[in-house]
């Protein structure tokens, strides 16, 4: 066993499961999380919170009028003033000009000589981790609601300048998040430089317009991962989470010990998990490990991909190499069912670990087949597009010899297989072979399949989606009103890297191959108990928002409009679906639209 995964196993105060699973979504989706971390995160560098700076300015000018030994300093300075303390106010009775406001608080901030020597009031680990993350382009948004600048310290350690937002005035001069080039700090309340501070209750529970809408979109365009913050006091904050529309990313809310009522009713609005912690320094540490690992294994995978794909294209390249790549493709296909079949055994519950654990190990098995796929269907003959046909009926096959299984569990063993099939789809529909991929659609599957003793249709066994959406938002860790399709394109994004010239163009034609296998899928009828219905997925939803851009010019919206107009002469049509007439695929396309208005989610 590697060190890597003594390190694993040793490891059990966060619950390894869910933050493997944290570690994979982050590095499966580069730059989509979003940080907000609190007091807690800088604690452990001695970096008192706001409300202890308070009291210590509060203290500060009590000495000025003689006054020592409050209990409560906060209420004493209340019953003096008539109203609760606030930097502003207390900057202005200790200190008159600017430069003696910043010079006061930078005592709060920055170490002595003597504090020095301790290792006070410097970047943690957490905050080392954090900045390596940031500059592997893994973090691109940290919001928070300290004042300190150990993460900017953190971050110019790594030769990573950040654009740092303090005040709402700082908004609109910044570069926006999507264009810019280095990671976005977001101080929602502050930074102890500039003096401009919220810390009472009035103004955490009201934020600028400017900062709410500012900070609203981060957190339904990112997934989020908190972190020190215990959300008890930050009702404004709170109230803009809950008043954002859901990430298609799911949430992390991190806690050492119990967390907070606030914080479990935010985490259920939201969809997200309460995961326990130890300490922020083994959180970061362990993901930064984590995810390192997992980008030096993609580095490993590509320099045997550039072998492989070359071997590939030359079998591709003439028909004096069908050998060679028959065996390379039988080869292949062996070794992925034998590394499936070694654990096909189903007698369990499934849990997201075990969910997430067969992912890997169904993936892992399929990824050089899904790799020669996509090259296949760019640069190969039928034959070479038609050979993963046998592949896709194998692997959905499973030996009686490995045991029953508990309903439900069974179809993990289709994992693998799905991940193939949706390959091949979406490479044929990015480069128009319909003819291959309509043969590969119309296969069927003997008995001694997943699903049990009867022949099945390949479709209806890799085509449907078996789990109901709540188990499989469970399952997956997400909170999608159709999880299955985001986390087939999240799975696939890599494998696609090269082919289309934005990432927007992969989901785009993602969902073109999704609405067409399900037009296929009802064509087929594979269906069960004559009832007409087709699957159903995110493409549903996009497709709204595609007729809606450029008057209806995304490729989307093209391929689906073009039927309409090029009737037979449609290629899917021409060269070879829905029984080459444009009158069936009209038929079926009509009936899916109608169980489609009946069953789309909202």
């Amino acid at each position: 066993m590697s060190n890597f995964a003594n390190r694993l196993k040793s490891k059990t105060i966060m619950g390894i499961e869910r933050l493997t699973t944290l570690a994979f979504s982050m590095y499966s989706n580069k730059g989509a999380y979003a940080l907000l971390l609190g007091a807690g995160i800088s604690r452990p560098a001695h970096i008192p919170s706001g409300w202890e700076v308070e009291n210590m300015l509060i203290k500060q000018l009590a000495c000025t009028q003689g006054v020592a030994d409050i209990e409560d300093w906060h209420q004493w300075y209340k019953d003096k003033y008539g109203d609760s303390a606030n930097y502003s106010s207390l900057l202005e009775e200790l200190v008159k000009e600017p430069t003696e406001r910043v010079q006061l608080m930078r005592g709060f901030f920055e170490s002595t000589d003597e504090e020095r020597e301790l290792g006070w009031k410097k970047p943690t680990k957490a905050h080392q981790a954090i900045a390596k993350l940031a500059k592997d382009g893994y973090i691109r948004v940290i919001l928070t609601t300290n004042f300190d600048r150990l993460l900017e310290r953190a971050l110019e350690a790594e030769d990573v300048i950040p654009q740092v937002i303090c005040h709402e005035s700082d908004i609109e001069k910044s570069t926006p998040i999507v264009h810019g080039k280095t990671v976005t700090i977001i101080k929602i309340n502050g930074d102890y430089i500039d003096c401009r501070f919220r810390n009472t209750t009035e103004e955490l529970d009201n934020y600028p317009e400017a900062m709410k809408n500012y900070v609203s979109r981060i957190f339904e365009d990112y997934g989020l991962i908190t972190c020190g913050w215990s959300a008890t006091w930050d009702k404004g904050l709170v109230d803009i989470i809950n008043g954002s529309s859901s990430s298609r990313y799911n949430s992390f809310f991190t806690n050492v010990g119990e967390a907070s009522d606030v914080m479990k009713t935010l985490a259920a609005s939201r969809r997200g998990e309460i995961m326990l912690i130890k300490e922020a320094d083994d959180l970061f540490t362990e993901i930064y490990e984590q995810v390192a690992a997992l980008e030096q294994s993609n580095t490993s995978r590509r320099l045997n991909y550039d072998v492989m794909s070359s071997r590939v294209k030359k079998y591709l390249s003439s028909e004096q190499y069908n050998i060679d790549y028959s065996d390379l493709i039988e080869k292949l296909g062996t070794e992925a069912y034998d590394k499936i079949i070694a654990k096909a055994n189903y007698n369990f519950t499934t849990t997201p670990e075990q969910f997430s654990a067969y992912f890997e190990l169904h993936h892992n098995a399929v990824k050089s087949l899904i790799d020669i796929a996509i090259l296949a269907a760019r640069w190969g003959k039928t034959y070479h597009i038609e050979a993963f046909g046998d592949i896709l009926v194998k692997l959905c096959t499973k030996p009686f010899k490995n045991g029953g299984y508990i309903d439900g569990t069974q179809y993990l063993h289709a994992l693998g297989a799905t991940l193939l099939l949706n390959t091949i789809g979406v490479a044929c529909v990015k480069y128009e072979r319909f003819t291959e991929l309509n043969k590969i659609l119309s296969l069927s599957v003997p008995a001694g399949n997943f699903m049990g003793f009867h022949r099945m249709p390949l479709l209806y066994l890799l085509g449907s989606i078996h789990w109901d959406y709540n188990t499989l938002n469970h399952l997956a860790g997400t909170n999608y009103y159709y999880p299955w399709s985001f986390i087939l394109i999240e799975r696939l994004r890599s494998h696609f890297k090269g082919c289309f010239i934005v990432d927007s163009e992969y989901e785009n034609t993602f969902y073109t191959w999704e609405h067409l296998e399900s037009l296929v899928f009802g064509y087929n009828q594979c269906y069960i108990l004559d009832r007409f219905y087709v699957p159903t997925g995110q493409f549903l939803r996009s497709r709204l928002d595609y007729k809606m851009r450029q008057n209806g010019e995304e490729p989307y919206s093209i391929f689906f409009d073009s039927a309409n107009k090029l009737k037979n002469e449609w290629k899917p049509i021409k060269q070879g679906m829905f029984g080459s007439s444009y009158d069936e695929y009209k038929k079926v396309f009509d009936q899916a639209e109608e169980f489609y208005k009946q069953n789309i989610r909202y």
